[in-house]
Parts: structure tokens; C-alpha cells; sequence
């Protein structure tokens, strides 16, 4: 169980990594970690920010942009993409808005560098034939230009994190297209997000209800097939690529329950133009929690909602970190009665493993299996989190 200290200590933590990195910091101690159950669940230090109750209002474009009231919210980016030449590539870009108080905790501060919430990002490329993980992270103030999240109402969403960004293009609908830069020593990419399908509101119309306890939910969307377009650059190599994203839109105040210590996020693309979306909230003991959701969407667009009574998840095989510090499934079943479907899930690499603040799994997977009784097959992303040896939150 959290403590108000822990989360205090964190909102500390990550100030100290800010101001000690200038305009970001790339890597976190080991004994800095942190697991997704003390950031997203309520320890009883939720007064003052709003809560995620009931199905929302959505406006667009103002929804695209920062929802200030509540503590957490990301604008996640996820892609497979191929040179001409055949070359792979998964990509992962993930902006996070987090508050260090709520907007009712006393005036404002008017200090150059005091600020009131934090700016994260965390970006990887997965070389899936040259057999190589590159990741890294960002950490900045929402102050003196080191790190912002503008847009929403008063224009295109912007997000900048020391020398990172995500900014819309003026003409869009706010969101996209979208035009996102990140790099670190050994890698870098300038990627173009254009539209694709249209946009799924998870849960019930937007509202994704993370366990019985009201407010234990976030508010969720997704665009499930992006076209995107770009450049990677590893070392003095520069490949010009194009693929298919999916961009996860979430926020919230607290989402896990006190029994919850994780959970597996599934993100699949399909050869015969549908996608499948799971998450598997997982509990303390490893069993899945019924609180699990997901979604198939259709060619044209349509949503079948998935829900466990009719879903099964296994796993299979393990991959240990070389630090022996973790322990994730190596591979996955997901198995669907109606609509039914049975899909096989393979790491493209073993190692997609972020060793951040928050050290999780994120990377490129294969798939392959039926849908409706025809052969299937695909690309798409997994992230399991919560699989931390000896941590039980």
C-alpha cells in the first residue's frame, strides 16, 4: 500500500531530477524507481484534484489538449514501420503530464523556475533485424520553457520536454497531423502522424473504469491506425520509413485499486484491416482482475467491446532482465469466443525493456493466429508493467 510520503517523495524526486539535468535527464538510479501502483493508485492524497466518475462530455479540440485538474494524463504514440527496403522498426513516444499539487492547493506561484506539475517522456526505438533496443527519457519543470503542455482551447496541442515535442500542425483538428522529434546519444527520429480511422472511445463512451472503487477510472480514447512517415537515425545510419501507429489519449487522478499491481496492454494490428485492444489489470496474486477491457475494431471503423467473461489470456515462457531485477512472460495467447478470434503474440526482440523512472516492458510484437475462423497475421506493441522482483506494488 502507498503512503501520502511516498507519493510526496516521488513528486520530490522528480523536481530534484529536473533541476539536477537542466533541461532533462536521461537515466535513473536503480534505487529511484518507482512502480505504476504508487503513481496511479489512491493512497488517500486525491482531494483536490478532479476524479474520472462518470462518462464524459468530450469537445474537440479542447480534449486533445492538458486537463489540468487531474493528476496524471499521457499522449502515447506507438508505430511499426519498414524502410523500402524491408527494414523493421518499432517506435515509442509517450508524453506524461503529472501534477506535483492540485490547482486549489493555495496561489500561484510566480517564481521563474516553481512550477506545479512535471513534464515526462520516455522514447525507444526497437531495430528489430539489427537485434539492438535503444530508449531513453526526459524529465523537465512546466516552467521557464523547459517543459509545457499548451493547446486544447487556445490551439494545436504543443508538448515539450527538454528537447523532445509533439506539436500539431496549424489547419488540423488539433491533434493531427502531428510532427513528433525525440533522440538521445545513439538514436533519433522525426516521425509525421497523419489520420487514419476514427477515433474509439474506450469503456463506456470514454470512461475506463479500473476496479469497483468510484473514481478508479480514467478517461480514455484511441486512434488505432495511424499512417506515419519519417526518419530514424541510428549512429550515422538514416533510414526513411513509413508504417502504421496507434495513439492512446488518457488521463486521470487514480486508476489501480489497492489489489491491483499492474497490468499487460495489448495494441494489435491486423493484415485484414481490424485491430484488437486489450488490457489485462492484474492483480497482486497474478490472476487477471475483472475489471479487464478491450475492444476489436471493424475496417469500417465499428467497435466490438471485450469483455472477460468471453476473453482468455495465457502466457507463456519467460524473459529475465540481464540484472535479474525482472521477470516478464515471453509470450502470449489471447483466445476470444465472440467475436471470435485466436492470436499468437511474439516479442520481435526479447530485450524491449525500459529501464526508467517507472522500469516496464514496452516493444514491437508479431502476430499471427484467426479471426472468424480465416488466417490472420500482424504487427502491434505489448507493455506489461508490475513484473519488478520482490516488489508485490
Amino acid at each position: 500500500m502507498t503512503t501520502n510520503a511516498t507519493r510526496w517523495l516521488l513528486a520530490g524526486l522528480l523536481a530534484m531530477l529536473a533541476a539536477c539535468g537542466g533541461d532533462g535527464v536521461t537515466g535513473v538510479a536503480d534505487d529511484s524507481r518507482v512502480g505504476v501502483a504508487e503513481i496511479l493508485g489512491d493512497d488517500g492524497s486525491s482531494a483536490g484534484y478532479e476524479r474520472a466518475l462518470a462518462p464524459p462530455e468530450l469537445e474537440f479540440p479542447r480534449d486533445h489538449g492538458p486537463h489540468r485538474g487531474f493528476r496524471t494524463e499521457w499522449w502515447y504514440v506507438t508505430a511499426n514501420l519498414d524502410t523500402a527496403a524491408g527494414r523493421r522498426f518499432g517506435i515509442l513516444l509517450v508524453f506524461f503530464r503529472q501534477a506535483l499539487a492540485p490547482r486549489s492547493a493555495g496561489e500561484a506561484r510566480v517564481a521563474t523556475l516553481a512550477a506545479r506539475e512535471m513534464v515526462l517522456a520516455h522514447a525507444a526505438v526497437t531495430d528489430i533485424d539489427g537485434q539492438r533496443f535503444h530508449h531513453a527519457e526526459r524529465l523537465a519543470r512546466s516552467a521557464a520553457g523547459l517543459g509545457s503542455v499548451t493547446g486544447g482551447v487556445d490551439g494545436p496541442l504543443q508538448i515539450v520536454c527538454a528537447d523532445w515535442s509533439a506539436r500539431a500542425e496549424v489547419g488540423g483538428d488539433g491533434l493531427l497531423p502531428l510532427r513528433l522529434a525525440a533522440g538521445d546519444d545513439d538514436f533519433a527520429f522525426e516521425l509525421h502522424v497523419a489520420s487514419g480511422k476514427p477515433m474509439v472511445f474506450q469503456g463506456d463512451r470514454g470512461l475506463s473504469q479500473k476496479s469497483a472503487e468510484p473514481g478508479n477510472a480514467s478517461i480514455y480514447y484511441s486512434l488505432t491506425r495511424l499512417p506515419i512517415r519519417g526518419t530514424i537515425a541510428l549512429g550515422d545510419e538514416r533510414h526513411e520509413v513509413q508504417g502504421s501507429g496507434w495513439l492512446d489519449r488518457e488521463w486521470s487522478t487514480s486508476a489501480l485499486g489497492s489489489d491491483q499491481v499492474g497490468w499487460d496492454w495489448f495494441s494489435l494490428q491486423l493484415d485484414d484491416d481490424t485491430e484488437v485492444m486489450w488490457y489485462r489489470l492484474r492483480r497482486v496474486d497474478g490472476s487477471s482482475d475483472p475489471w479487464s477491457r478491450g475492444c476489436l475494431v471493424h475496417s469500417d471503423g465499428r467497435v466490438d467491446r471485450l469483455l472477460p467473461d468471453r476473453m482468455a489470456v495465457e502466457s507463456n515462457g519467460q524473459w529475465t532482465a540481464a540484472d535479474g531485477g525482472a521477470r516478464y512472460p515471453a509470450r502470449w495467447r489471447l483466445v476470444c469466443e465472440e467475436p471470435a478470434f485466436r492470436l499468437d503474440v511474439t516479442p520481435l526482440l526479447p530485450d524491449q525493456e525500459l529501464r526508467t523512472l517507472v522500469r516496464y516492458w514496452e516493444g514491437a510484437v508479431a502476430v499471427t493466429g484467426t479471426r472468424g475462423g480465416r488466417p490472420v497475421s500482424g504487427r502491434g506493441y505489448l507493455e506489461m508493467t508490475g513484473y519488478v522482483v520482490g516488489s508485490s506494488r
